[in-house]
């Protein structure tokens, strides 16, 4: 990291806020890995085991903006150290479940914990790197993303089979306490001269907003800002199409390839690799080439849906391994670019607010890119074209970001 010039501080704090954003996707897959051992053992049918996914998505997009506007207020590190340790404990909690009811509300709640990370993640960021340093540090900062879903399925599975479901539950609970120790110590306000730097890069009318302005005024503020706005528009269609795309993969390889479990979720690695080495890759790339950010992320985000096409459209079993990683660069690469234009474009002290602001819409994209797959499905009764269907999402994400006006 010394090549992209950032400090021993700088790379302290990346290095905590990127586990602390890793842990809070390992403790949210978490049920997913050990969902079938627990549906056999406590009789749960596929649509209760199913329920407790949408139900942690549900307390998430409820806890985005809020959690953002906490981080503002209290401060990133009082918000990180407090969701590590809430998400310790719901996670250690899964652990005693005996009842649908119960093991639901826990994940709504866990959910709600997990709300406020991301963007206290990416206010940290702001703090701590400048204009030309932030699409490298997030980028990085994003690859861990992908790198939950090979986390978890490293031990969870394994431990649930051999140990018991409960002690995956308390394995990973454990977790988010050993991060907590590294970002008690590392996750700090910097110097005040270089919090006066970041000061003197906002914009005139970002300036004037301050700690002591009210949570009206601050969020009319970011209704206003034309850029905070369009970036919100581009994530919920390309974020949403991302995340709708991956969690239907294995099912459209499957059901319409007729490849098994196994080989789809090697396919699956494969695309989860690809999209782990892209994201630090564009970042790093975006600030180096001399383009704005805005018009790179539009034309990484436009590249999303050929890349969706290219896959949708394979028929044979073995150029998925081809065809799937091409998928994962155009399905993820965007995320690392869109999050650093949301620090650039945020007032100093709204960068969790409006991070918070952003990431609903992203969330609601989530949530509506699945119920939009099933439709198209039972119309067609075709995998093939329930993908095919979504790829105009990204293309209309990539037109938003040209909307975007960034200064100099």
């Amino acid at each position: 990291m010394n090549r992209l010039n950032f400090s021993r501080t700088q790379i302290l704090i990346l290095l905590s806020v990127w586990l602390t954003f890793l842990i809070s996707f390992v403790v949210r897959l978490s049920w997913s890995s050990v969902m079938p051992i627990v549906n056999e053992a406590l009789q749960f049918t596929p649509q209760m085991g199913t329920s407790y996914l949408s139900a942690f998505y549900v307390g998430y997009a409820i806890a985005v903006l809020p959690g953002g506007i906490l981080a503002d207020r209290i401060g990133y590190r009082k918000t990180i150290l407090f969701s590590l340790l809430s998400m310790a404990v719901v996670t250690a909690l899964m652990s005693t479940i005996d009842s649908y009811a119960y093991g639901w509300w826990l994940r709504l709640l866990l959910g709600v914990v997990s709300g406020p990370v991301q963007a206290s993640c990416l206010s940290a960021l702001g703090d701590h790197f400048g204009p030309n340093q932030r699409g490298a540090a997030v980028g990085i900062f994003m690859s861990c993303t992908s790198f939950g879903i090979t986390t978890v399925n490293l031990y969870a599975p394994f431990v649930a089979t051999y140990y018991g479901w409960q002690m995956a539950f308390l394995v990973t609970a454990a977790l988010p306490l050993v991060v907590l120790a590294l970002c008690y110590w590392n996750v700090r306000k910097p110097s005040a001269h270089i919090l006066a730097q970041r000061e003197a890069e906002a914009a005139p009318a970002d300036s004037r907003i301050g700690e002591a302005t009210s949570l009206k005024e601050n969020l009319l503020h970011i209704l206003q800002n034309r850029n905070v706005k369009f970036l919100a528009i581009a994530g919920f269609f390309a974020t949403g199409t991302t995340w709708g795309v991956t969690q239907w993969a294995n099912l459209y390889m499957v059901k319409q390839l007729g490849v098994t479990a196994i080989y789809a979720g090697q396919v699956m690695t494969a695309f989860g690799t690809a999209a782990l080495i892209a994201k630090p890759t564009i970042g790093i790339l975006s600030d180096l080439l001399p383009i704005k950010k805005n018009h790179l992320t539009a034309f990484v985000m436009f590249l999303f849906a050929p890349a969706l096409l290219i896959f949708a459209n394979t028929s044979n079993p073995n150029m998925l391994f081809v065809t799937g990683p091409i998928l994962g660069i155009g399905a993820f690469m965007h995320s690392a670019l869109t999050n650093a234009l949301v620090i650039q474009s945020a007032a100093p002290h709204l960068r969790g607010t409006t991070a918070g602001f952003v990431n609903l819409f992203n969330q609601i994209g989530v949530m509506l890119a699945p119920m939009l797959l099933s439709n198209v499905l039972t119309w067609t009764g075709n995998y093939q074209y329930a993908l095919m269907s979504i790829a105009i999402a990204p293309i209309l994400g990539a037109i938003a970001l040209f909307f975007v006006r960034l200064g100099k």
